[in-house]
C-alpha cells in the first residue's frame, strides 16, 4: 500500500510556532467581488499574519495595474496577480463536454457553454500544484479561497498553524455532508455522474484499502452509488504541500485527468480532494471555520450572479 508521511513542525525555544511558509490562493473571475473578498480577508485574518495572497485568473481581466492597485486598496496586503492558461484536454470531443449533455437537468437549467470557464476553474484547482505560471511549489502550506467568500469576524486562530501542529496533511474550513432536507441536492447528483464507479474502479485496480471507514462502509452497502453522496465533503482547503509530492497523489490525479471527468461531468475540486483524503489519508481536519461563524463562502455572491466565463470558449 502507498503510505503518506505526516510531518510535524517544531516550536521555538519560547514555545511559539516557527513562521510557516504558507500562501493564500484565489482563482478569480468575479471582478465585482474580489476587492471585497480581499478587504475582508485582510481585516479579519491576514492583517495578523500577512501571508502572500495570489489571485490567479484566466485571460486578461486583472492585467491592468491600475485595476490591481484599486483592488488591493490601502490594506498593505501582499497580493500577487497571475494570469494562467486554460485548454480543454485534446482527447475529449466537444459533444462529450458537460454543457452538451442535455439529458442532465442541471445542464438544461444552469450550465450552458457560457459557463465553460467553470470547468477550467475546476481543472485548475484540482491540478494547481505545478500548474504553469503559478508559485505553489514555493510554499509548505497553501490555502484556497473563493473570490465570493468573506470573513464575518476576526479570526482568533491561524488555520495554517492548526494544521501544522496537528500533523494533518489536509484541512477544510467547511466539512460535512451536503444535504438538502436530508437528501443530496439535485445539483450534486448531476455533477457527480460516474464518479462513484470511477472511484471504485480506481480502488479495485490499485488494490487499495481506503483509509476512511465511512467510504469502506458505503462501498459494502447494498446501494453504494446512492449512499456515496452522503460522504463528508471538504470545501476551502488548507493543504500541506507534501501531499502533492507523494506517489499517491500523482496516482490519483493522473487517473482523474485521464478519465476526463472534470470536463465531461463537471466533477468539482471539492470531490477530487475529498475523495483523495477518504482513500489515502482517512480523515480531513475540520477547522470548523464556517460552522463557528468566522467565514462565509458566499458572502459576496449577491454582487455577481454567476462567475463570468473565459473569452475563448473554443479552447
Amino acid at each position: 500500500m502507498i503510505q503518506i508521511l505526516r510531518p510535524h513542525y517544531a516550536r521555538n525555544s519560547n514555545g511559539q510556532m516557527k513562521k510557516l511558509k504558507g500562501s493564500i490562493n484565489i482563482i478569480s473571475s468575479r471582478v465585482k467581488c474580489i476587492k471585497h473578498c480581499l478587504e475582508s480577508l485582510w481585516n479579519n485574518y491576514n492583517c495578523n499574519h500577512n501571508y502572500p495572497v495570489y489571485v490567479y485568473y484566466f485571460d486578461d481581466i486583472y492585467d491592468s495595474l491600475d485595476l490591481q492597485k484599486d483592488i488591493i486598496g490601502d490594506t498593505g496586503q501582499n497580493v500577487i496577480f497571475k494570469s494562467v492558461a486554460y485548454k480543454t484536454p485534446y482527447f475529449i470531443s466537444e459533444s462529450e463536454l458537460f454543457y452538451n449533455r442535455k439529458d442532465i437537468q442541471y445542464v438544461n437549467t444552469s450550465f450552458s457553454i457560457n459557463r465553460k470557464g467553470y470547468l477550467h476553474m475546476c481543472n485548475f484547482t484540482s491540478n494547481m500544484y505545478g500548474y504553469e505560471n503559478t508559485e505553489f511549489e514555493n510554499y509548505d502550506f497553501i490555502m484556497t479561497h473563493d473570490d465570493e467568500s468573506g470573513y464575518i469576524k476576526m479570526m482568533d486562530y491561524d488555520p495554517f498553524e492548526v494544521i501544522a501542529e496537528s500533523g494533518s496533511l489536509f484541512g477544510a474550513y467547511s466539512f460535512g455532508q451536503r444535504l438538502n432536507n436530508g437528501k443530496p441536492h439535485q445539483g450534486h447528483l448531476d455533477t457527480r455522474i460516474a464518479l462513484y464507479q470511477f472511484t471504485k474502479n480506481f480502488i479495485d485496480n490499485q488494490k487499495i484499502i481506503p483509509k476512511s471507514e465511512s467510504l469502506i462502509k458505503i462501498m459494502k452497502c447494498p446501494n453504494p452509488e446512492e449512499r456515496f453522496h452522503y460522504l463528508d465533503w471538504a470545501d476551502t482547503y488548507v493543504i500541506n504541500t507534501e501531499i502533492f509530492k507523494s506517489k499517491s497523489w500523482l496516482l490519483w490525479i493522473n487517473a482523474v485527468n485521464k478519465s476526463g471527468g472534470i470536463y465531461k461531468y463537471r466533477w468539482g475540486d471539492n470531490e477530487i480532494y475529498s475523495l483523495y483524503a477518504h482513500i489515502f489519508i482517512g480523515t480531513i481536519y475540520n477547522l470548523k471555520t464556517v460552522d463557528d461563524g468566522y467565514h462565509d463562502q458566499g458572502m459576496f455572491r449577491g454582487l455577481c450572479d454567476l462567475a463570468p466565463s473565459v473569452k475563448d470558449v473554443r479552447k
